[in-house]
């Protein structure tokens, strides 16, 4: 499948950025979208400014299309024709719940996608899908609103859960809070389980009663223990079982009793005794998981380690894709700006994962996600004149393998040979550490390289104090 001929110029010259907007054209379904907004609006309604504007301009924000919220619907106003005070207000208002919706239903599209495109990666542990979970707190915002401006102290504007999937890449599901004093473990009970996964979280979601809950809907858990929150009588002493990359690996099974008079639960303890503390000065790290003994323990330790993925997610969507506006100070809408970056992320994840069909998984691994934002970035907006939105309305008959077809003729003539990772050395290690008190508390670097080169190498003299010297020397 091809195409439309006055697609070409741009599928050949700016491939990346074509499928960008093709994904988005598909993602981003209006009556789907308004289907889903009916149940799950609890006070909201719509009228002339639809859910999918709303969702359309903050994109433009995450995307860094735009600047601003002010400066996206501004662009966008001969399509909505609203005043600005209705857009701000209904962003203010704009449910947590709706916007939870919106990242579920897009992920599943993108999904779906990728796994047509055969795009998907292997899971870290054979049999298995892996979901990676964590928490996030959103960045202090700007005073911009009543209640914060006689303050000094940041105004928190939310907090959130988010379930990641290794294998696509893709955020699947998001759980938004507006307290961000709210405890994360508090909104454990609105995670969504499903048999057969494999639960990879920090030692933060290490409590008894999620524990049982994974067990109870067939799936499984690979946790860091918390010491204090799941105590437990061992069941056989600590024997190695081999090393892995970072150190070496003991385990048994143990018992952990039900604090309400259920039949207490049996797992397996695997220790990492680390070659290198970490950073807070831990030698060991205790995991629990209740997978079967086939799977070795060396292999837990290592898969644990991917859980550092969504980290590095979490620090693309602030870096590249905008989560955390500072100006959006009301929790509702700070909170919808999150989750508009998180349906950018994944669309861009629907990208690579057809990237990787056709340029192979180790090519988009080395990938740089700043080059390929940055990419994007540069040419959507002249597209998009050339372009306008009624040209790709094509895309919308598209099924999933049909999408998927289209996109890797297309990312066949993605470069990314030229948006490869930087491939520098380690970092230089500081000699001298900053001083508390006493010194000067900057320096100028000009002068501090000045007499760097200056104890490296003779001082050097001008043409003309040559001259003076050899003339007071003749004479």
């Amino acid at each position: 499948m091809t195409l439309p001929a006055i697609l070409d110029p741009f599928a050949q010259g700016a491939a990346a950025t074509v499928m960008t907007r093709m994904a988005l054209e598909w993602l981003i379904d209006e009556p789907t979208f308004e289907a889903l907004f009916q149940p799950e609006a609890e006070a909201q309604y719509t009228r002339e400014l639809t859910l999918t504007h709303m969702v359309d301009i903050m994109l433009d924000v995450a995307s860094g299309t735009r600047p601003s919220p002010r400066a996206a619907f501004r662009a966008r106003w001969e399509q909505i024709r609203v005043s600005e005070a209705a857009f701000y207000g209904k962003l203010r208002r704009m449910e947590p719940d709706i916007a939870a919706a919106v990242v579920r239903h897009t992920a599943a599209q993108a999904r779906a996608v990728i796994a047509a495109a055969e795009g998907l990666t292997d899971e870290p542990i054979p049999g298995y899908h892996a979901r990676v979970l964590d928490g996030n707190a959103l960045a202090g915002t700007e005073h911009r609103i009543q209640p914060l401006r006689d303050l000094r102290a940041a105004g928190l504007p939310g907090k959130l859960l988010a379930v990641y999937e290794p294998s696509s890449g893709i955020i699947e599901d998001v759980i938004l809070c507006e307290d961000a004093y709210t405890q994360e473990r508090a909104l454990l009970d609105r995670v969504s389980i499903g048999a057969g996964q494999l639960w990879i979280a920090d030692r933060n979601f290490c409590v008894r009663w999620f524990l049982r809950d994974i067990e109870r809907h067939g799936a499984f858990f690979l946790i860091r223990r918390h010491q204090k929150d799941l105590p437990f009588t061992p069941l056989g002493e600590l024997v190695p079982v081999g090393r892995c990359a970072t150190g070496e690996v003991f385990e048994h099974r143990i018992r952990v009793e039900d604090p309400e008079g259920g039949e207490p639960q049996v797992m397996r303890r695997i220790v990492l005794r680390l070659d290198k503390p970490t950073r807070e000065g831990e030698t060991e790290i205790e995991l629990v998981t209740n997978l079967p003994a086939e799977v070795s323990a060396i292999l837990i330790c290592e898969t644990y380690r991917r859980r550092w993925l969504i980290e590095g997610h979490f620090q693309r969507l602030t870096d590249l894709w905008h989560c955390e506006v500072a100006t959006l100070s009301y929790p509702r809408a700070a909170l919808f700006a999150f989750a508009m970056s998180v349906v950018a992320g994944n669309a861009v994840a629907l990208l690579e994962g057809n990237l990787r069909a056709v340029h192979g998984e180790e090519e988009v691994a080395a990938l740089s996600h700043y080059a390929l934002v940055d990419e994007i970035g540069h040419t959507y907006r002249g597209m998009m004149i050339a372009l306008p939105p009624a040209t790709w309305s094509f895309v919308r008959a598209y099924d999933a393998a049909a999408l998927a077809g289209v996109l890797k003729e297309v990312a066949a003539h993605v470069r990314v040979y030229w948006m490869h990772k930087a491939t520098g050395g380690p970092k230089k290690v500081r000699t001298t550490k900053q001083k508390s008190g006493g010194g000067s508390p900057h320096v100028s670097t000009r002068r501090l390289l000045d007499q760097s080169a200056s104890r490296r190498s003779p001082p050097r003299h001008s043409p003309k104090q040559i001259m003076s010297s050899k003339s007071g020397g003749s004479q």
